[in-house]
Parts: C-alpha cells; structure tokens; sequence
C-alpha cells in the first residue's frame, strides 16, 4: 500500500513538473493543467470521487488573494500607490538603496506587531511594486523582503510565533515551549536578513542609481488622502485588536472584534467603502485583479493536496527515520518543511503538520540531535519557501503585481528566492546542528 501511495505522489510532482512545461512550451496557463492532473491523479489512481477532488480547490486563499486585490486595486487605479511611491523616491533620491532597509524594517516591524503575514506581505507588496521596483529595485529583491514580516511573526505574541508555541507545548515539549520559540523567533530573524541581503546583492540593489534632477512631488488629490486614510485604517484594524487579544486586554469584547477584523473582511468593507466615495471605478478595479494568479494557485494547491492525502507527510517522516544520518537530520527536515509550505498555508498549515515527527526522531538519534533545532529548521523551511507563487504568500506576493511583463518571470524567480532561502538556512542548521546537540 505504501509502495502504491509513494507512486501517486510521484506522479503528483511529475503533473506539477508537466504544468510548468506547458506553461512555458505551449503558454498553456499552469493553473489549468494542474487542475486536469488532479483530477486525473485523484479519480483514476486514488479512487476519489470529482467532488471530492474539487473540494481540494483553496477556497481560504482564493478568497484572500481576491480580497485583497480588490482593495489594494483601488490605490493603485487611483494613483495613490504611485503618489505614496513618488515622495519615498523623492525622500531617498541622494541614496535609493536606503528603499531596500526601509521597506524590511517596515516588514519587521508589521510582524512583530502583531499584522498577520498574508497582510503585512501584501502591504509589502504593493509598497514594493509601486515605489521600489519603479526606481530600479529587482522586483525579486522586492520578493525575499517578505521574509521581514514572516520572522517579525514568529516573535510569541506574533500570528506565527503563538502557533509555534502551542504546537512545540502540544508535541512532548511543553516546559520548553516558551524558551523554544524565543530561540526559533531570534534565529530565523537573523538567518532572515542574511538571506534578504545575499538577494540585495545577487541583484545589484546597490547599483541603483541616484535620481538626478527629480521635482518636488504634486500633493495629494483628495480622492487620494481619502484612499490613504482607508488603507491605514484598515492596517490599524489588522493589527491593533489582535495586539491587545494577545496582551490579554479587553477580555471577551476585543476577542470578538479581533476576530471580525481580519484582513480580508477589512479589506472588502474598505472596497465597498471606497466605491460609495467614488475613490475609483469598481469596475476597472475588478478587471485589473490577477486572475491568472489565482487559477495558478488554485490548479497547483489541488494536485498537491492530492499528494498529502496519498500519504506524502507519512512517507517522508518514515524515510528520515529511517535513511538520514543524525547529522544530516536538521538539513532533512528543513527540506521536509520547505516542500509542504511551497503549495500551502506555510506555518499556519505545515508546521502543525511535521512538528509531530520530531519528539520520534529525537528519541531514535538517541538525544544525539537538538529539539529545537528540529522545529527551527522545519519553521525556516516553511518560511524560506513562503515566496513560492504556489503557496499564500507567495501568491499575494503576485497579486500585487500589474505588469504582465514581469508576471511570468515572477513564477520562476521567486522559485529562485526560495532556494536560496533553504540553501542558506539548510547549511546554517547543518551546522547548527553539531553545536546544539
């Protein structure tokens, strides 16, 4: 049975290999074949029924890349982005590379605050596209400073890093829970801004020239002051009541508001506000959405969530207890974790998913390998892997984007960001590895 479930996942990442190569053969849209193999895949070989494969289809993260995008989108018709984007490039025109340190700190921050990370990366995002790429910036620079506010995140009273937490506590390691995810938080933000600045430099973000000659930017129109003060409303609401939740104040009343105030409701009742003060034509703002995006990820989160219910999770924890050297375990289950969150949810999904494997594998190395850096290197390996345009964040990352003449080159090179995210984490966790025994 294991050897039939092993071949189904196989032909999983084979359909995904297919989808690539008849995007780029045949211009053939990704999102579409990926959806043809899963229902191959799931109904011939796994003798599931259509319907049960359709309910595959991430509804959660369709939903949230739409939501989203229709907000943001009204910035962006009514050149609010461009104009916030004019003054930081005016701000910083004598050394535009500060743009790059300015937007991770942001990052940061917004996930050390408490700012969920879809939400803070597609803050990220839209910052990114409409000030850095415009002055020069690589956009795939722009890619791995999502990285920023996926660490800030993991911080204990962060969206992430309470996940962490409960999971380490739920998996044999509750006295050790706390001191674990402060050491996960404080390891993954330094490997995260190693990783940001090997891509700064990979791509040249220092050779961005100065702006020579630039005028003093127009002010704001009114229809953009009213979108600004709506975008930070919303940012507010995101991040504020979940703040408190977490420092325990407001007891029942801000729990309930808290979870009303999630990035994708706020974002719609902010599209919705925005059409009633005509601060852009709704239905320019809804055509410019990226539905190729989210087919993209729709076809590709259906064939591997037929992979994962063929048994991938099972088969590669028995394949690590089985194959890999103790030393060799850290780099093994970075890899783990990196594959699983390049087609989902990252750690909201992927962490509670492997963290179970690791008290085993403990106890088969003989105490020979640290817990925490177990758990650490399957959390960086769900991080690194966060930008991947098949997962959520990744996907918003995309959403975000409006020039179809970087659209395509996103797909593969933010694909490129994630491997060196892993390549990079996996050889600080190798060594790692020896010194926390």
């Amino acid at each position: 049975m294991e050897a039939v479930n092993g071949t189904i996942v196989i032909l999983c990442l084979i359909g995904v290999a297919l989808a690539i190569f008849l995007n780029y053969k045949f211009n053939l849209q990704m999102g579409a074949s990926a959806m043809v193999f899963a229902f191959i895949i799931g109904v011939l070989f796994m003798g599931l029924r259509v319907k049960n494969v359709i309910a595959m289809f991430p509804t959660s993260i369709f939903f949230q890349v739409l939501a989203l995008s229709l907000f943001f989108g009204v910035g962006v018709v009514n050149g609010t982005m461009q104009a916030i984007a004019n003054k930081m490039l005016y701000a910083t025109r004598k050394k535009p590379y500060m743009l790059f340190f300015m937007l991770m700190l942001i990052g940061f921050a917004l996930g050390i605050l408490g700012c969920v990370p879809p939400a803070a990366g597609a803050i990220l995002a839209v910052m990114g596209f409409t000030i850095a790429v415009p002055s020069g910036v690589h956009p795939l620079i722009c890619a791995s400073l999502g990285y920023s506010c996926n660490a800030g995140s993991f911080i204990r009273w962060g969206a992430s890093g309470a996940i962490i937490e409960s999971t380490i506590a739920a998996n044999e390691y509750e006295a050790e829970a706390m001191s674990f995810t402060w050491q996960i938080w404080g390891f993954s933000m330094i490997i995260s801004i190693v990783v940001m600045v090997i891509c700064f430099i990979i791509w040249k973000g220092y050779k961005v020239k100065e702006v020579v000659g630039m005028t003093k930017p127009e002010p704001f129109t009114k229809e953009q002051k009213q979108t600004l003060i709506l975008i930070l409303l919303v940012v507010f609401f995101a991040v504020i009541p979940g703040m408190l939740v977490t420092w325990k104040i407001g007891g029942a009343f801000m729990k309930t508001v808290s979870g009303f105030c999630d990035i994708q409701v706020l974002c719609l009742i902010g599209f919705c506000i925005a059409h009633f003060l005509k601060l852009a034509p709704s239905r320019e703002v809804i055509s410019k959405c990226p539905w190729n995006t989210i087919l993209l990820l729709g076809g590709i989160s259906m064939l591997m969530s037929v992979a994962v219910q063929a048994g991938a999770v099972k088969i590669l924890s028995t394949w690590l207890g089985s194959n890999v050297p103790t030393w060799l375990l850290p780099f093994f289950m970075c890899l783990v974790g990196a594959f699983l969150s390049s087609f989902s949810g990252g750690i909201t999904v992927v962490f509670p998913m492997v963290a179970p494997i690791v008290p085993a594998l403990v106890a088969a190395a003989g105490g020979g390998v640290s817990p925490m850096i177990l758990f650490l290197a399957t959390v960086l390996g769900a991080h690194f892997t966060g930008m991947s345009p098949f997962s959520t964040g990744g996907a918003v990352f995309m959403g975000m984007n409006r020039d179809e003449s970087i659209s395509k080159k996103l797909v593969t090179g933010q694909l490129i960001v994630c491997l060196i995210g892993v390549v990079v984490a996996g050889i600080i966790l190798t060594l790692m590895g020896f010194a926390f025994k």
